[in-house]
């Protein structure tokens, strides 16, 4: 496994609070309240994994809170795409590149939550 991806199953815990920090300022710029919703469940579901991270309910949380985030990102991507030849065009391929990016985060933490810490013990062998 590449070393940047042990580092963040290591840390997942508080990739999901960032995470939900980059929500919480997408919501505060197209001001809307609606986009609080991941803003909670990636802070809930990184306290989740830093306290509780073998439970049941976390890792139903965190599958659950990715899943929603990644289908968010790829709804605005769909979304953006109808404003791109029009005079929006700019704005629409900066929250395009944003947005499709953004689901590739929401990749990355689907498999940093469903994985197991490697140890180095476990990795030198």
């Amino acid at each position: 496994m590449p070393k940047f991806l042990d580092t963040l199953v290591a840390n997942v815990a508080y990739a999901f609070i960032a995470v939900g920090v980059i929500w919480l300022v997408i919501a505060v710029l197209a001001d809307s309240s609606l986009i609080l919703w991941p803003v909670v469940a990636c802070i809930a579901g990184g306290i989740m994994l830093r306290e509780w991270p073998g439970g049941r309910l976390t890792w139903s949380w965190a599958v659950a809170t990715v899943v929603m985030g990644f289908l968010l990102s790829a709804y605005q991507v769909y979304a953006w795409l109808s404003f791109l030849g029009g005079t929006f065009s700019t704005l629409a391929v900066v929250s395009i590149i944003g947005f499709a990016l953004f689901a590739a985060v929401h990749g990355f933490l689907f498999y940093a939550a469903t994985s197991k810490p490697t140890t180095a013990k476990a990795a030198s062998e």
